[in-house]
């Protein structure tokens, strides 16, 4: 009939152009980093484009006169838009700390658990062997057929090198980019790190247990989204400490040495110097595994 409205075929158009708009919004303003890992950018990109041409086909429809439903069904949908507005991102993290600990040679309280790790680490070790010999097997077979020889860069013994590309009289830079796997690599390779030097930027966290003259010197670490962003930090020792803020931002520079915190064996920064800096255009720094 002329005139009747498709009332139905409106709300969905709204809504969908409304769930467009605060997409595409968040990813220009770049404000969709504090909710999502970088990886995950296509996806949202292609979310966008998929919406849109669902606001288009609907929008070709918008003639047809029908029999209209209760539009209160669409309000479920109204949401999360209605929440985004309401409750916009929160910046500057979720005051989630910690620091990390090492998933290789943890200590052992006792003698029984000592002698089994022992034992594991034997047989990771005849099955790293056997692994080897297989894999070398294989590239010689493949030679065997005059094929290409392909050799597969090897990890550095010494782990602290992956990092040592750009220096300044002595002292290593770490960028925001290389920080998260940069921290977790001093807790599980922290021999191959102490005595050495390192600049980052990070902020002023709290931590319990901490002397008067120490601070955690760290940033918010993604790996997935929001939900597992938590502040990670390094001990650090100055006679600055009681002056510093919390959250506030810092130029760190210090020597890596051993720590024990809580039973734990952790980096510790000696010898710094701290100087006071802006925060970076993105304040998290993304984990890629």
């Amino acid at each position: 009939m002329k005139g009747n409205k498709n009332i139905d075929n409106i709300c969905k158009i709204v809504i969908l152009l409304a769930l467009t708009g605060l997409l595409l919004y968040e990813l220009i303003s770049g404000k969709i980093y504090y909710y999502v890992h970088p990886r995950y950018l296509p996806g949202l990109w292609l979310s966008v484009l998929v919406l849109l041409v669902f606001a288009i086909s609907l929008l070709m429809e918008r003639k047809r006169g029908r029999h209209n439903s209760s539009v209160s069904q669409y309000g479920l949908y109204a949401v999360p838009i209605v929440l985004a507005l309401l409750f916009p991102v929160i910046q500057g993290g979720n005051g989630n700390i910690a620091i990390a600990q090492s998933s290789i040679g943890r200590d052992t309280n006792n003698s029984t658990n000592a002698g089994q790790e022992l034992s594991e680490e034997e047989d990771f070790s005849t099955d790293t062997e056997v692994n080897q010999a297989d894999t070398n097997d294989a590239e010689e077979e493949i030679d065997s057929f005059g094929n290409t020889e392909i050799v597969q860069p090897a990890e550095p013994e010494d782990k602290s090198q992956k990092y040592a590309v750009k220096a300044e009289n002595g002292t290593v830079l770490i960028s925001d980019e290389e920080y998260a796997a940069w921290y977790y690599d001093l807790y599980d390779y922290l021999d191959d790190f102490k005595g050495k030097r390192y600049q980052f930027t990070a902020q002023v966290f709290p931590l319990e247990g901490l002397k008067e003259n120490q601070f955690l010197a760290g940033r918010y670490i993604m790996t997935c989204c929001a939900v597992d962003l938590t502040g990670y930090g390094l001990i650090s020792e100055s006679d600055l400490a009681g002056g510093l803020k919390e959250n506030e931002w810092l130029t760190v520079t210090g020597t890596i040495e051993e720590y024990e915190y809580n039973g734990m064996k952790v980096p510790y920064l000696t010898d710094i110097e701290v100087e006071k800096a802006t925060a970076p255009k993105e304040e998290y720094v993304y984990y890629y595994y």
